[in-house]
């Protein structure tokens, strides 16, 4: 039996100018072919809920239902996300992939509950998802082609994205208690702005991460070719999720703004 063991270690430091151009593409190819799948498999569970409400009463009640186990449905997200990116280097590939499917999946059952309830309270309907989805593509696209192609290093910025994320997060779980449109609305404005910069920023980090991918080349280890086979396909996969969530975050927050609009 293999040993599933991915702990690496350098003989060489490498930089991404020392890989291969045509490597480099196959490998962010292959991230955001991954990202996109996960959104397709995310949309169709979506759309599998929203059809299934509209045409069976019985299902309809099953998923009001569920809106009560939604809370642990967050919590098992969050875990996947965490057991992703935190075993990379030692995961089997497969199960790494799994793993992904399933969180997408999971994704699309909370994003039909959320499109069900988005629909009843604020009245917007499959137009405005539309118009919605529409934005966050062309917005995601300009900042992960600028991510891609920069010659500034915006791996300077991770930490300043980090705190930023961390002070939206607080804000809005306080403007929950205090429920105040002015502050949901500059939330959605600057939670918008840092996750595009968190686009740009993650799409500029996946080049980088295609260097160490790069260094299992330079391990003397008899299954090093096997190895450095799972670490692409598993660090393909976390940038995949790290994509997957910053597209879905934007939606989210263009959609809130859509949302507001059409209250006001």
């Amino acid at each position: 039996m293999m040993r599933q063991d991915y702990n690496l270690r350098p003989t060489h430091v490498y930089d991404i100018n020392q890989c291969d151009q045509q490597a480099v593409n196959a490998y962010v190819a292959k991230v955001f072919g991954w990202m996109f799948f996960g959104l397709l498999v995310t949309a169709l569970t979506t759309f599998g809920i929203i059809y299934g409400i509209n045409v069976n009463e019985a299902f309809a009640d099953f998923i009001i239902q569920m809106q009560s186990v939604v809370f642990v449905v967050f919590i098992a997200e969050f875990a996947l996300v965490i057991a992703i990116s935190r075993r990379v280097e030692r995961m089997n590939p497969t199960t790494a992939k799994f793993l992904y499917m399933v969180y997408a999946i999971l994704n699309g059952f909370t994003f039909g509950l959320f499109a069900v309830l988005y629909s009843y309270h604020t009245g917007g309907g499959i137009q405005t998802l539309g118009m919605a989805f529409m934005i966050t593509a062309v917005c995601f696209g300009i900042m992960a082609v600028y991510g891609l192609i920069t010659k500034a290093d915006l791996t300077r910025f991770g930490n300043l994205l980090w705190m930023g994320l961390i002070g939206i997060i607080i804000i809005s779980v306080v403007n929950i208690f205090m429920r105040n449109p002015m502050m949901d609305f500059l939330i959605c404005v600057v939670g918008l702005v840092l996750f595009l910069g968190i686009t740009a920023h993650r799409t500029h980090m996946i080049k980088h991460h295609f260097a160490s991918v790069a260094l299992a080349t330079e391990y003397e280890d008899e299954n090093g070719y096997v190895r450095q086979s799972a670490i692409a396909s598993n660090l393909a996969i976390v940038g995949a999720l790290m994509l997957y969530l910053a597209f879905l975050n934007i939606f989210m927050f263009v959609l809130r703004l859509l949302g507001g609009g059409s209250r006001r």
